[in-house]
């Protein structure tokens, strides 16, 4: 075993221990004690995304598969550098051949084939190449495992928490309400902005009521995220209640994108390359001529009577002979097609390296905007934006107690603070999916500085006002 094989299998069991627990998971429809765990542990849930996507990575069955494809493959590397089965012959004689000592009756053979030196390495050098290409698949398909997993995690938690902000809705229409019987009882409003309220009321508790289903919707695909069997009864999904941070990169862009190498959908499609051009040197040596070595014991039977060895010492004496052989490589033109396959697969590897270079490059591009875009307008609207919202909403009720204020312009001031907090909530979620497409991309955890919100709005302020001055 090379060095290279005993690497890759150390490698392998380093990954089966994140997947210890499907290892030691009961076959489907078994009894018990697997689904049992599994409640047990989606129990210990506590809101912490990173919590879901450990869960994941030991649960998700796409996951699982594409490591029993590269455990596969590298069991498979053994055979590659096994030499080829000895052949065990055995003759009798239909017509004896009469010899000097007597005759010959039957002959046994042992041969072994030895290829070309050099051929038996190349083919599990280029097995435990494509053993690697696997491998670089199951650590892709564990970044896009993480990835989903917070996506879901983030959609699940902006139901949650626009929820909220409706039920906060449907008490502010409740006190509009009880303000507005108060006037109609003395002659302020009329019945006909009572009633426009209660509509306004109970739109918003029909949306308060959609937004549970919204939630189921959104449990549902978290759980299938999570790899949770579907015999298996899950609790409900927690989530945090406190707004995710704001961040953004501390490495530039060119940092970034020159991490982009190490990714492991890059890293599968140069290791691809890598085993087509061993692929190619097996072919080439495969062209060699090989080898054989046999040996054969013939058994000879006693003289017959009347011959001079009749009786001699020798007489009956057993044969034994070595033999070597060579096997003639002889339809060349048929071994150069293979090497030119090869050669063909490693340069398509090649060109598609450098295509899924260029697309995370776009790609890297893009979430990095959405990123600034996002914190930017999380920025303008928690501290512009909303405050304003709401010191309109509260100059409209105000002035709508006192009689100076029309009804429509509390519902508009209402309506405008709701959809602007609702959207800074988007923007929230919108940025914490983005920052784990980010790490996705990427290929490993980025490190952030967060982005303070009330305090840059405040040096921009007073930057203003310096200007100004």
């Amino acid at each position: 075993m090379s060095a290279g094989e005993r690497e890759l299998r150390a490698e392998l069991d380093h990954a089966s221990a994140t997947l210890s627990e499907v290892s030691g998971a009961a076959e489907p429809g078994a009894s018990g004690s697997a689904e049992a765990a599994t409640v047990d542990e989606a129990a210990r849930f506590d809101g912490d995304p990173q919590a879901y996507v450990d869960y994941a990575l030991s649960h998700d069955p796409g996951l699982r598969a594409a490591w029993e494809r590269w455990r596969a493959a590298t069991h498979r590397v053994a055979r590659e550098r096994r030499l080829p089965m000895p052949t065990l012959t055995y003759s009798v004689f239909v017509s004896q051949v009469e010899t000097r000592v007597g005759p010959q009756r039957m002959r046994l053979g042992l041969r072994q084939r030895f290829p070309w030196p050099g051929a038996l390495l190349a083919g599990a050098d280029a097995a435990a190449a494509e053993a690697r290409v696997l491998q670089r698949d199951f650590e892709a398909r564990a970044l896009e495992v993480r990835a989903e997993v917070l996506v879901r995690y983030w959609s699940l938690w902006l139901v949650r928490a626009v929820r909220g902000i409706e039920g906060e809705e449907l008490e502010i229409y409740a006190g509009l309400a009880e303000l507005a019987r108060g006037r109609l009882e003395v002659g302020g409003v009329d019945l006909a902005e009572v009633q426009q309220i209660d509509l306004q009321r109970a739109r918003a508790a029909d949306e308060l009521a959609a937004l549970d289903e919204l939630e189921r919707k959104a449990s549902a695909r978290l759980r299938a995220a999570l790899g949770v069997p579907l015999e298996v009864e899950l609790a409900e999904l927690p989530t945090f209640d406190a707004l995710p941070g704001v961040e953004l990169p501390s490495a530039t862009e060119t940092e970034l994108r020159a991490d982009l190498d190490a990714h492991p959908l890059l890293g599968r499609w140069q290791t691809q390359a890598q085993a087509s051009e061993l692929r190619g040197r097996q072919a080439r040596r495969a062209r060699a001529p090989g080898f054989s070595v046999g040996v054969d014991w013939i058994e000879v039977g006693p003289a017959r009577a009347g011959t001079h060895a009749e009786g001699a010492s020798d007489s009956g004496k057993d044969a034994a002979s070595v033999s070597v052989g060579l096997e003639l490589p002889l339809w060349q033109r048929n071994y150069a097609e293979d090497e030119k396959a090869a050669q063909a697969d490693a340069a398509a590897a090649r060109s598609e390296r450098e295509a899924a270079r260029l697309r995370a490059a776009a790609e890297l591009s893009t979430t990095l905007a959405t990123l600034r875009d996002s914190a930017r307008r999380v920025e303008l609207h928690e501290a512009t934006l909303i405050p304003q919202a709401r010191g309109a909403l509260e100059a409209s009720l105000g002035g709508y107690a006192v009689g100076e204020v029309e009804l429509s312009a509390v519902f508009f001031a209402q309506r405008q603070l709701l959809e602007l907090r609702q959207a800074a909530l988007r923007l929230h979620a919108d940025h914490a999916a983005a920052w784990a497409s980010l790490e996705r991309v990427v290929g490993h955890g980025v490190e952030g500085r967060a982005v303070p919100v009330a305090d840059n709005h405040s040096e921009r302020s007073g930057e203003e006002s310096d200007d100004g001055a």
